[in-house]
């Protein structure tokens, strides 16, 4: 490593400068990095909604449409036709949806549903959003759906340069000089910015990874820089110049960086196990960046640390330092208690945590759902097979309360509907008045057709002839029109030719909308419901539509929507928990069993990073709350991967003071050594996690954030105050022993 070491101080300024090209390219690359918005990429392979959505996409086409909610306080009657019209009158808008009534004006406010067949982070939905606000924001408009989910930043820069002011007092209170802080933050700011920009290697990134990369990144590897520069404050003191003192300290930090750093990635990279596949997605882009802020560890760092040597000098102060003595002596004293306690936590913990309630899905706080409750989409899909089956499989849920409409091509375009009912489908307005469809209705199912009869005989036949339960679908209707009625000389002499387009049109309409619910393979059906996306009621919903596909279906069947994905999350949560705790635990074990050469500490270090973790889920659920489902499980991996570090250089300090001290030295100087790090990259960790976790647009990052940061919490907690005493506890199996066994 000194060879090495050497190299890399040699030639510094050469290195500097090429991270300095590469930072400036890869802020170019930011622009180019695609982000997918599509959460059903990530499911499973084995997902059925996954294979579903596929099938359909290749039945009916991937429709590009979305939502924008808009509700304003205060309207009066004229003005709410006045929003209706200019609403209406926006090319971005395929429709708008309002009455008067309750269901659209409540509590003194409006509510107008308003669709386009644009994506929701297309432009024109951004225009048609920044349009409404301009519009009507003196009115204190108010929006919901996905348009306005689309255009509220994920992560505002207030929010960022909250927890990047946060992280700088930190580091302040922490550091050994006023200008250490900035080094670092420089250090760490090329390395993210290269991360972000390399990220166009990968196909696209998840909005999730696109939001939380950077900060996480840099909560996850900023101990790394400290680790170094207190190596080197340590070396200038034993060497005569600069640059040797830095050749020392990088060949004395190697060891603790790179092992604090691979267990940080091993950790990450676990995140690929996940069933979902937004996991692995996280994990690669976040693993990436760790080894990018390792490179730049001693690549930029050194160099940048030898340009500001004499303003550290300059800036030198007093870092906050904790007396630790009291708790050295407890540790020593209940050592042996602290060895029952740790399996006591770890076993009580696991036990409680399976009291917390799990959530797949978290709902964003919105004032218009609020006021006008929102209902979700579910689609059906089927094969065509059983188009004649799937009436009676909807059955109860076109009886169910909560399902607000079910529009299948079988109670639609493909239902027979008696003379009146067909006449009140088309409108007042249309062509095909009752009187005309009565004759068409009477002229099929007389004997004969149109084609030997006069236009008087087929009217007085439709009015003494009639049967009031002759039925017939509009496509039936239609194609009879067609072919015995315009063919009809004696009949087409009194179609007008705006009656002949309306019959054209209303032909063209059939054909287009019987192709959006029923194709050659496959049919579906569009239920609209007032379930919860995630709630118990709503998956024994989809349990028993399930139950009635697969008992009364001869094909397939698949459901496809938010709940179901939430439902699928749901099956599986149990067995994906505990694969992901079991590889995540082993590859640390395994870690750092390469790196202490040693199975009894890996064991324990593991075990005490493992009881923060379930300790963390336990205190949730006693304490009333819930944890979300992908949460869980990122936090397992992240949390096993980082906070580990903190217990490796405790344990690496105790180590070293054991080679020339006795038990209770070994434990005071390991506080000495360690605490100091391990506060200071905690501390980051649990204040900028916490800050994001509250502060986040989108839920589901937020609980993300707000769990690592409770997390880094409870295990910090167990490696400062219970970690010591077991390994003096297991001191004969923990101190460093030579290579013929020998303890020293």
């Amino acid at each position: 490593m000194n060879k090495a070491a050497e190299f890399l101080v040699g030639k510094r300024k050469i290195l500097l400068g090429l991270f300095l090209v590469l930072t400036i390219a890869s802020l170019f690359l930011a622009g180019q990095v695609k982000v997918n918005y599509d959460l059903t990429k990530y499911l499973p392979d084995g997902s059925c909604m996954k294979e579903g959505t596929r099938l359909m996409e290749q039945e009916f086409g991937k429709e590009a449409s979305s939502r924008l909610r808009v509700m304003i306080p205060g309207l009066s009657e004229t003005e709410k036709e006045e929003v209706l019209s200019w609403l209406s009158s926006r090319d971005e808008v395929s429709g708008v949806t309002w009455k008067p009534g309750e269901e659209y004006n409540r509590d003194g406010y409006s509510l107008y549903e308003v669709t386009t067949e644009y994506d929701s982070h297309s432009r024109e939905a951004a225009g048609l959003y920044s349009a409404v606000y301009e519009k009507y924001g003196a009115l204190d408009v108010r929006t919901g759906g996905e348009i306005h989910e689309a255009n509220v930043p994920m992560l505002p820069p207030y929010v960022v340069a909250i927890a990047i002011g946060l992280v700088l007092l930190v580091l302040l209170m922490m550091c050994n000089s006023w200008f250490e802080p900035v080094i670092i933050l420089v250090n760490i700011g090329i390395a993210v910015a290269v991360n972000i920009g390399t990220n166009v290697v990968f196909p696209d990134i998840s909005e999730f990874t696109f939001s939380i990369v950077g900060i996480m990144q840099l909560v996850l590897s900023l101990d790394y820089s400290i680790i170094l520069l207190n190596r080197y404050t340590q070396e200038k003191e034993k060497h005569a110049d600069n640059p040797s003192a830095m050749k020392a300290a990088i060949a004395a930090a190697f060891p603790a960086v790179t092992g604090s750093s691979l267990t940080t990635f091993a950790g990450l990279l676990c995140l690929a196990f996940m069933g979902f596949r937004l996991g692995a997605d996280m994990g690669y882009a976040l693993a990436k960046g760790v080894l990018i802020s390792l490179v730049c560890i001693f690549t930029v760092l050194p160099s940048l640390i030898l340009m500001s040597d004499k303003l550290i000098v300059k800036t030198r102060k007093k870092a906050l330092r904790i007396p630790m003595g009291k708790c050295s002596r407890f540790e020593y004293r209940g050592r042996f208690a602290l060895l029952i306690l740790l399996p006591v936590l770890l076993a009580g913990s696991y036990l409680l945590k399976n009291n917390t309630e799990i959530l797949y899905m978290l709902q964003t706080n919105n004032p218009v759902e609020d006021v006008f409750e929102d209902h979700h989409s579910l689609v059906l899909l089927y094969e065509t097979k059983d188009s004649g089956r799937i009436a009676e499989v909807l059955a109860p849920a076109e009886e169910d309360g909560k399902v607000t409409s079910v529009t299948g091509y079988y109670n639609t375009l493909g239902k027979a509907y008696k003379a009146g009912e067909i006449a009140e489908l088309f409108g007042e307005d249309a062509a095909l008045d009752l009187s005309m469809i009565r004759m068409v209705y009477s002229d099929k199912f007389s004997e004969g057709s149109g084609a030997g009869k006069s236009a008087i005989s087929m009217f007085m036949g439709s009015r003494n002839a009639y049967d009031e339960d002759w039925a017939m679908t509009p496509a039936e209707l239609i194609t009879h029109i067609r072919e015995h009625f315009l063919s009809n000389p004696l009949y087409s002499a009194f179609i007008k030719d705006d009656a002949r387009q309306q019959i054209a049109d209303a032909e063209e309409m059939i054909r287009e909308n019987t192709a959006k619910l029923e194709g050659e393979h496959y049919g579906r059906v569009i239920l609209e419901t007032m379930y919860p996306e995630d709630s118990e009621e709503t998956r024994e919903f989809l349990d028993a539509l399930s139950q009635r596909c697969e008992t009364m279906l001869e094909g397939k069947a698949w459901l496809i929507g938010t709940s179901e994905m939430n439902r699928e999350m749901a099956q599986t949560f149990d067995a994906e928990m505990n694969r992901i705790t079991l590889i995540s635990a082993l590859a640390i074990f395994i870690v750092v069993a390469l790196t202490f050469r040693s199975l009894v500490i890996p064991l324990v270090l593991v075990l005490t990073v493992q009881s923060g973790i379930y300790l963390t889920m336990a205190f949730i659920g006693l304490s009333g709350g819930a944890m979300f489902y992908l949460a869980i499980l990122m936090v397992q991996c992240i949390l096993m991967g980082a906070t580990i570090d903190y217990a490796i250089l405790y344990t690496s300090y105790y180590r070293e003071e054991r080679r020339t001290g006795d038990v209770p030295a070994a434990i005071s100087g390991a506080y000495d050594g360690a605490l100091h790090t391990i506060l200071t990259s905690a501390l980051i960790m649990i204040g900028a996690a916490g800050i994001l976790g509250y502060v986040f647009a989108n839920p589901a990052i937020g609980e993300i954030c707000l769990t690592i940061s409770r997390g880094a919490i409870s295990a910090t907690l167990i490696i400062v105050f219970v970690l010591p005493g077991v390994l003096a506890a297991l001191d004969r199996f923990v101190r460093y022993r030579d290579r013929k066994g020998t303890g020293k």
